[in-house]
């Protein structure tokens, strides 16, 4: 006895969850921007491009210490990857009252996410490796550096 032909109906194809990298959940960019902005920024305040470079250099231990070395004037200017995940992570972050935009358009942790930053630190057991590279950062990379960066980019690639 012969089967009959697979009809086009009898295909399925159920789409399945799939598992999102811890890095691009919003909860952790979320956090991570919070915990950058404490530990990093002067008076808990940063710029779009230093969030940025810092999270950025947050992603291997190899953009970490080219991050480093620029803002020890012992290194080239670092490779930054501006990740759409950031700024979606602001808009978040903004409408959870963790962060405001300031007038001159740098971003300011507010006092709830002042303290969501202090909680997750305080933790012990979260975001070690992330909270361990900020502090080894900490306020290193100024708004001016990283203007520095930022002016080195556009002069090197005029041309282009």
């Amino acid at each position: 006895m012969r089967e009959s032909p697979l009809e086009y109906n009898d295909i399925v194809f159920d789409a399945k969850p799939d598992a999102v990298p811890y890095n691009y959940r919003i909860s952790y960019k979320v956090t991570q921007l919070c915990l950058i902005m404490r530990i990093c920024g002067r008076g808990n305040v940063c710029s779009l491009i230093k969030l940025h470079m810092i999270s950025c250099a947050l992603i291997s231990n190899d953009n970490m210490r080219k991050l480093l070395e620029f803002t020890e004037g012992t290194g080239t200017a670092p490779i930054v990857r501006f990740d759409p995940s950031v700024n979606r992570a602001l808009t978040y972050a903004i409408a959870y009252g963790l962060v405001e935009q300031q007038r001159n358009a740098k971003y300011k942790l507010t006092e709830r996410g002042h303290r969501l930053a202090e909680q997750i630190k305080l933790a012990g057991d979260l975001m070690v490796i992330e909270i361990s590279n900020l502090n080894t950062l900490a306020k290193k990379l100024t708004e001016a550096k990283a203007n520095e960066l930022v002016d080195m980019w556009r002069t090197k690639n005029v041309d282009n």
